[in-house]
């Protein structure tokens, strides 16, 4: 199943704040990042520990997402997904959205 794609308005980041990740995405990231510091979250998922702190995501800069090609899954579902939790704030959004039991799908097989 793909994501659907959408640009972004240029420069935002606000869906950037405290995302879960599983365990095999923080493996990930840690293999690249090894200083970062992760605390456990809801449901096994985790957390780097400098977003606890602040409730956006460490790894979001100017420049963007650091970690882009090993972002969590939740990050690549925000905005596409037909939920009013992981609706785009700013408005942007695909033609067709993926419904909740697509999501939840997909968020299994990131596990």
């Amino acid at each position: 199943m793909k994501i659907p794609s959408f640009s972004c308005k240029q420069g935002c980041h606000e869906c950037c704040g405290l995302v879960p990740f599983t365990t095999a995405e923080r493996d990930r990231v840690a293999a690249s990042r090894p200083m970062e510091q992760w605390e456990p979250f809801v449901d096994g998922s985790w957390v780097p520990a400098a977003a606890l702190a602040s409730f956006k995501c460490p790894f979001v800069g100017e420049a963007g997402c650091s970690i882009y090609e090993h972002r969590p899954m939740v990050c690549r579902l925000f905005g596409a997904v037909d939920h009013p939790m992981m609706k785009c704030p700013m408005g942007s959004a695909p033609e067709k959205l993926l419904t909740e039991a697509q999501s939840r799908e997909l968020l299994r097989r990131a596990a």
